[in-house]
């Protein structure tokens, strides 16, 4: 057989500016540079822009790769949600919930419902557990574990949290840093939600435990798509179904990347400008030359959950309320099952069915990873029933698995220091910017990705943006220098 030819791609003009990934961070890179004349190419192995961000499409039903609110404490990050969808945005009210033994339990939680549900004796348990905790807290907050237990007590944290978070990182509470429940959970603990319990209006909710959010009206793969056909008519090219080979470099600097199509066809594309969001460890194993040993281990020590979301359709009219339910019991494999019409109505085609997306978190050593979907599906609808939903099977009318790799970095006890390593090593190249969660190994929230992109490109206009430091939380803390180039009041104004 014969190989394909490698052949050299005429190049963009200049400056030629490459965008490994077309995940959120991807994507307002490009929609960022776009804005100022400044058109991308880029690479990104899936068929669809958007990667966890992307809303896959059987037969008018829609279905999001896990759950993602629209939600941040960053107006820029708004506003262009706002600018992209316009009047395709709904308002979402929350709802959540958490199935312990047969029982469902308020999400975020309410002391009276959950103290009620426990029952006299539990309830006792757990009060005790958190006075224990208080009189006599964990020394050391750098795992999870003992960061949880110290604002809701043991007991608490065995029955509401210690099971999901084991079965998102596969490891340990004991062996899961803290760093996770500071960007994630934020300043959870008991009495603040008893205080909110008593005085809701008094308290101002948490980002992640807000009661209301926006949502595209046909998932969030719709903004994505938005952004892809806006910049395109600017110039930016979207090379999909096509993996990056290698990336070279000169020690200094990146030169060009070497892609490899659906077809088997090899290029070589040349750059000036490089960006990748594609998972920190895959970027460093593609480096030619190899980067030194040390930095080749650091970086393979660093390790991905991977993500399997098996999606349903039923013949139900209404099933449950909820957006999504956790499942906090060790015998059930399911961490989370999404409800997608209860995201918006326009997920499904016919209001009398029922889609649900019941997620798992997998290493690929896993047996459930490999299985055919059909075996999947199978497995899913046994531990629906198993939770209680009775009849399943007999409502079942199709559905599919998508399997998503590197989709949850993890924080274990070493991370911090293998992260350091490769980080100092790509900071060599003055001509290269990771983004993202997988390129930054940060487990964030699709508006800190979309922050990264949209700085890593004011980045080469002139400014001086730290990716690494970004917090669209708090954005006060991050530094924000001027561009060169006074930014628009609205994005939509220069398009």
């Amino acid at each position: 057989m014969k190989q394909p030819e490698t052949v050299l791609d005429p190049p963009l003009r200049a400056p030629r500016i490459i965008i490994l990934g077309a995940g959120p961070a991807g994507l307002a890179c490009a929609y960022e540079l776009s804005r100022h004349s400044m058109p991308s190419r880029v690479v990104d192995r899936n068929r669809h822009v958007g990667g966890l961000l992307r809303t896959m499409e059987r037969d008018g039903y829609r279905f999001d790769i896990g759950g993602h609110r629209f939600l941040s404490c960053s107006e820029e990050v708004n506003r262009l949600w706002r600018d992209m969808l316009q009047d395709d945005l709904l308002r979402v009210r929350r709802r959540s919930r958490i199935l312990y033994k047969g029982k469902f339990f308020d999400y975020p939680l309410k002391a009276a419902n959950a103290l009620r549900g426990l029952g006299f004796w539990e309830t006792f348990r757990c009060i005790a557990s958190y006075c224990r905790a208080k009189l006599w807290p964990p020394l050391d907050e750098t795992n999870i574990e003992n960061w949880m237990i110290k604002r809701f007590g043991r007991r608490l944290f065995e029955i509401f949290f210690k099971s999901y978070t084991e079965k998102v990182w596969g490891i340990s509470c004991s062996n899961i840093s803290s760093d996770w429940a500071a960007q994630r959970i934020q300043d959870m603990s008991l009495w603040g939600a008893i205080k909110k319990s008593l005085f809701p209006s008094r308290h101002k909710p948490l980002k992640t435990l807000t009661q209301e959010f926006v949502y595209p009206t046909l998932g969030p793969g719709l903004f994505c798509e938005r952004i892809r056909e806006t910049t395109e008519p600017c110039g930016t090219e979207y090379l999909m179904e096509t993996e990056v080979v290698a990336v070279h470099h000169d020690g200094e600097r990146l030169t060009h990347i070497t892609v490899k199509n659906a077809a088997g066809e090899i290029q070589n594309l040349p750059g000036d400008t490089f960006f990748s969001s594609i998972p920190i460890t895959q970027f460093t194993e593609k480096l030619t030359p190899a980067p030194p040993r040390e930095v080749s281990n650091a970086a393979r020590s660093l390790k991905f959950r991977n993500f399997l979301v098996v999606l349903l359709i039923l013949d139900i009219k209404d099933l449950f309320p909820d957006n999504w339910i956790y499942i906090q019991s060790s015998d059930i494999k399911a961490g989370r099952i999404q409800n997608y019409k209860n995201w918006s109505p326009h997920m499904v085609p016919d209001p009398s069915k029922t889609t649900l997306g019941v997620e798992y978190f997998l290493n690929e050593s896993d047996d459930l990873w490999r299985l055919e979907d059909h075996e999947i599906i199978h497995f899913a609808l046994h531990e629906l029933e198993k939770m209680g939903f009775e009849g399943i099977h007999g409502k079942f009318i199709k559905g599919f698995a998508v399997h998503t790799a590197n989709a949850y970095p993890v924080y274990d006890a070493e991370y911090k220091a293998s992260l350091n390593v490769t980080r100092s090593y790509l900071e060599r190249f003055s001509n290269f910017q990771t983004l993202g969660r997988a390129g930054l190994f940060r487990y964030n929230n699709s508006d800190h990705a979309l922050l990264t992109g949209i700085y890593g490109a004011r980045n080469i206009l002139g400014a001086d943006y730290n990716l690494w430091e970004i917090d669209p939380d708090n954005p006060a803390r991050t530094v924000n220098p001027q561009p060169r180039k006074e930014q628009p009041a609205s994005y939509a104004s220069v398009i």
